[in-house]
């Protein structure tokens, strides 16, 4: 019988290079960045603190090296609230990171491929991720474990629901099958344009419906969002602020999503609580710009949205 109600992140910690530039060079030039300093990063773990920022009991899943500035990532990790008991060491892999290079009102990140191996999950892991309310992952992340497609099977089975925070970078035909196992999908604005193609796209919705898809969002950046789901959509605006960082905005609107559906909220009360979250994380540099308590939002929502 499961008892608290808890989401599990999977997903690479990394540590996040800093660069400012005027603008990105068109691809064969040179560009001139400058150093911004280093921030803890991930797309999935900055989600994660964003789950325990909200008091969400969250655990949190990778494979590091044991080098010193490893270790510094579980330790700020942990910091936020995380439970990392389930992370696991290997020392042949490289160290992580992210460079990110930040242009007058965009930012352009370039991720470090780990190139880890694939993993048997088994165990107390295995009945961790069973339990689980959610899985929070990317179908990149989940293709490093082992039979990944029996596995996302398997995990639904006993009543967990994947949530994939969807990648255009490094999708390919053959990850159709394990994208088709989610529960819940969040696109951003650029993602499902790939990913539709010619194909309309409620006309999209209902094909990945069809496939068992419960809910599916479109982050559109200071536009705000679009969810749909099979019996009703939503459509809600962005709360228009000045952008310091943008990094990580995706990241805490999607875990804000989530968290009001683990409260038992409505699309419509979701979306617009994910879009103020989201909306007020780029006012801070970082990724994890929107780790910060319910009331807060709840605060910044009667404030701005009424």
């Amino acid at each position: 019988m499961k008892q608290e109600k808890y989401i599990v992140a999977a997903g690479a910690v990394c540590t996040d290079e800093y660069y400012t530039a005027e603008e990105w060079p068109e691809e064969g030039n040179k560009g001139l960045v400058k150093s911004a300093g280093k921030k803890v990063g991930g797309m999935i773990p900055n989600a994660a603190c964003v789950f325990a920022g909200y008091g969400v009991k969250t655990y949190y899943y990778d494979v590091i090296n044991d080098s010193p500035g490893s270790k510094k990532l579980i330790e700020d990790l942990q910091s936020y609230g995380l439970d990392t008991s389930p992370v696991l060491v290997d020392p042949t892999l490289p160290d992580t990171k992210c460079i990110i290079v930040l242009t007058p009102g965009e930012r352009t990140i370039l991720v470090v491929d780990a190139e880890k191996k694939a993993l048997e999950l088994t165990g107390e892991r295995l009945e961790l991720f069973r339990n689980a309310a959610y899985i929070y992952t990317t179908v990149y992340e989940m293709k490093r474990f082992q039979n990944p497609v029996v596995l996302a099977r398997d995990l639904k089975s006993h009543g967990a629901q994947i949530v994939f925070d969807v990648e255009a970078s490094n999708y390919t035909e053959e990850d159709k099958e394990l994208f088709e196992c989610a529960d819940i999908l969040f696109f951003n604005e650029y993602a499902i344009q790939k990913f539709r193609g010619e194909m309309d796209e409620e006309a999209y919705m209902r094909m990945l419906f069809s496939k068992g898809v419960k809910c599916v969002t479109v982050t559109l950046g200071k536009e705000g969002s679009k969810t749909y789901t099979p019996d009703e959509n939503d459509r809600t605006k962005a709360v228009p602020f000045e952008a310091v960082d943008p990094t990580g905005a995706g990241d805490t609107f999607n875990s804000s999503f989530i968290r009001c559906l683990l409260e038992g909220m409505d699309i419509h009360q979701a979306a617009k609580f994910a879009n103020m979250a989201a909306s007020y994380s780029i006012t801070r540099l970082g990724p994890k710009g929107g780790v910060r308590p319910v009331e807060e939002v709840e605060s910044l929502m009667r404030r701005y949205m009424g």
